[in-house]
């Protein structure tokens, strides 16, 4: 059964931390490429600081909820409905009401999604749309 990526940075996560709760590590332990990154353990230690704090952030953006129009929560993959004609600014088609748009992408902002339309990717309102 294969892990989601939640369930690998979860991991990665307790790695690092187990790392840096080691008083007496030395770079080596990294392997070879970190010798050529880190000049010392400490060093290491900062970089994985930094980044256990950056994925805590990303975390923090997965817990975003994303609603359309009538309140179902839209998921990363779905399909929507274009429930009102919408001019494409920049475009030389726009969306017509009942235009389906399939694998939407959630960028972590509520009102916003990003999708694909005939090449092009758009950034849309959630207001303008439904869940298929």
């Amino acid at each position: 059964m294969k892990a989601s990526s939640i369930e690998k940075q979860n991991q990665v996560i307790a790695q690092a931390k187990d790392f840096i709760e080691k008083s007496n590590t030395i770079v080596e332990d990294l392997g070879m490429e970190a010798n050529r990154w880190f000049g010392d353990a400490e060093e290491a230690k900062q970089w994985l600081e930094s980044i256990i704090s950056l994925l805590g952030k990303s975390e923090a953006l997965e817990s975003v909820v994303t609603k359309d129009s009538n309140g179902a929560v839209l998921n990363e993959g779905d399909a929507v409905t274009v429930i009102k004609d919408l001019k494409v600014k920049g475009g030389s088609s726009d969306l017509k009401r009942g235009d389906l748009i399939k694998k939407i992408h959630l960028i972590g902002d509520p009102d916003n999604i990003e999708c694909n339309v005939n090449g092009s990717t758009l950034v849309l309102k959630t207001m303008f749309l439904k869940k298929a």
